[in-house]
């Protein structure tokens, strides 16, 4: 209860830092975003089906009394999936609070929306999901939990801003060209695991069979009978199930 009236206070009273959204889920306007130097941005799809993060820019030339609005697109965005979704935070009563909600992985931060009429906030919960995923806070950081167990298997998601120019675009340039994106939102992923309270990276490869100590061998011969993908999610959580298998038998 108490974390719930936190929660609440959080939503009532924190500052608005985002604009309005519509039906649309893409369409949605957003305030401090660290695109440097732009008022406002918005995700938008493209007729090509690109996701792309729209940053407008209001230039004043306070000199010269000059005063230009211009805009920039970047492909892909920093948001988990691409854009906002349902999605559901836990409270210490385990009472499930739903929201309209998207994932920064740039800035590993979570806006939710109370009300589609209202602005988003930023609110950091331990725990969420969004569109069937779910993240759990460890070292103050988000990881997806992909298998508890004994070795809980997280994974990282990470998301970088390349190539960023500093042209500004004429509404000429061709739909698809190089020219067309001033950067572009490169997400990636590695698979981590809890190990004594802290989250260290899964060894890749063969290595991995290091950490069933006497049930090594075991492991490596269920990988092999089974064919089992050490470079897939599926392939390794699968190797940890027949090893907890063993470490816990029925």
């Amino acid at each position: 209860m108490k974390t719930y009236l936190a929660l609440l206070s959080v939503l009532l009273f924190s500052c608005e830092i985002f604009g309005q959204i519509s039906n649309n889920k893409y369409d949605y306007f957003l305030r401090k975003l660290q695109i440097p130097g732009s008022s406002d941005t918005k995700i938008v799809v493209n007729k090509n089906g690109d996701t792309t993060l729209q940053a407008y820019y209001n230039s004043r030339d306070v000199v010269n009394n000059t005063h230009q609005d211009f805009m920039k697109i970047y492909k892909g965005t920093p948001f988990f999936k691409n854009g906002w979704y349902k999605g559901t935070i836990s409270t210490e009563s385990s009472r499930d609070m739903e929201f309209l909600m998207a994932f920064n992985v740039q800035k590993n931060e979570l806006y939710v929306v109370e009300d589609p009429q209202k602005d988003a906030i930023t609110i950091k919960p331990e725990a969420f999901t969004i569109e069937g995923h779910h993240f759990s806070q460890f070292n103050k950081a988000y990881y997806e939990v992909i298998y508890i167990s004994k070795n809980t298997i997280l994974k990282e998601h990470s998301c970088t801003l390349t190539g960023n120019g500093t042209t500004e675009k004429t509404g000429y340039e061709a739909s698809g060209g190089v020219g067309e994106f001033e950067g572009e939102f490169i997400k990636s992923s590695k698979l981590m695991m809890l190990k004594q309270d802290e989250v260290v990276q899964l060894p890749k490869g063969k290595q991995l069979f290091n950490l069933f100590g006497d049930k090594k061998p075991l492991v490596e011969d269920y990988a092999k009978v089974n064919k089992i993908n050490l470079k897939s999610e599926n392939g390794i959580v699968n190797i940890f199930k027949y090893y907890n298998s063993l470490e816990n038998p029925q």
